[in-house]
């Protein structure tokens, strides 16, 4: 069971960085108003409806305001139910992660802290600096160096999640599934996938995210029973503000049947105030 969660969760992960969503929100209050008073509320609401930019509209704009995106803070909350059966025996895992990351893209710098929690055991905290210099760890007391030969594809994996414009682009390959909307301050992203679709999708992120070939065979394997996802962009800047994802699968393999549902929110802030990310000194003298 410990290989089957290392990989689906790490399969999972480079999902979640390129294609974060979630349950699809209503529009309650517009359509009370349209009930109440229908001949000049829908008319209000098709005005809206029209306001609405279609997917490419969204995307181009969203790819435009990118450019000026220089920093922004990230946090996102992770929850992964596993229950796995082999004949009579059964096992069940929960396993709760909270990440929080400051991004400066060019040149790239990043401080991630990482916690991941199970039932019973004692919660691991793993703090992270990546630099265009080496990547630094530590898990516990102790900071590592990363080797310089896992270095760079790291590095890649997170320039390909810290840039907005690929995460919308990776909703072209569903478009018919998809549905746009304005909710508040945002414009919302709303997608329900399943079947061929969902598996299409999913090895286009973790192909372009640089997922190993274990992880792209595990994908094929999987029934995703459904796929929920919602990303939202500001209505005035077109820089992103979340993201959530929702999603069920069961799995089969040599006698053993795993089920695995999956919920990840996420929030984007303080744009361009992240100004300065440092490595401390005590950091690189005890990582040497």
């Amino acid at each position: 069971m410990k290989k089957w969660t290392t990989v689906l969760i790490g399969a999972w992960m480079a999902l979640s960085l390129a294609a974060c969503g979630g349950q699809a929100g209503s529009n309650d209050a517009s359509e009370t108003a349209a009930n109440n008073d229908p001949t000049s509320n829908n008319a209000a609401v098709n005005e809206q409806e029209a306001a609405v930019p279609t997917l490419d509209e969204l995307i181009a704009k969203s790819s435009e305001a990118s450019k000026t995106l220089k920093s922004f803070s990230s946090e996102a909350s992770i929850e992964q139910n596993i229950s796995v059966e082999a004949g009579e025996q059964s096992q069940e895992q929960q396993l709760t992660t909270s990440i929080k990351m400051d991004v400066i893209k060019d040149p790239l710098t990043a401080y991630q802290e990482m916690k991941v929690e199970m039932p019973g055991q004692e919660a691991q905290t793993i703090k992270q600096y990546f630099t265009n210099d080496g990547i630094y760890s530590q898990v516990g007391e102790q900071w590592v160096t990363i080797p310089e030969e896992q270095t760079q594809p790291l590095i890649e994996q997170m320039k390909a999640s810290v840039n907005p414009e690929q995460e919308l682009e990776q909703f072209k390959s569903i478009t018919e599934d998809t549905k746009i909307t304005a909710e508040g301050d945002n414009y919302v992203i709303n997608a329900t996938v399943s079947g061929d679709n969902v598996k299409e999708l999913a090895k286009s992120v973790l192909e372009q995210n640089g997922a190993d070939p274990q992880m792209q065979t595990m994908i094929d394997q999987m029934d995703i029973t459904s796929m929920t996802m919602k990303y939202m962009v500001n209505q005035e800047t077109y820089l992103p503000t979340g993201t959530d994802l929702n999603m069920v699968m069961n799995m089969e393999q040599e006698g053993q049947k795993m089920k695995m549902d999956m919920k990840m929110t996420s929030t984007y802030s303080n744009h361009n105030t992240v100004e300065n990310i440092e490595v401390p000194q005590e950091v690189l003298d005890s990582a040497k």
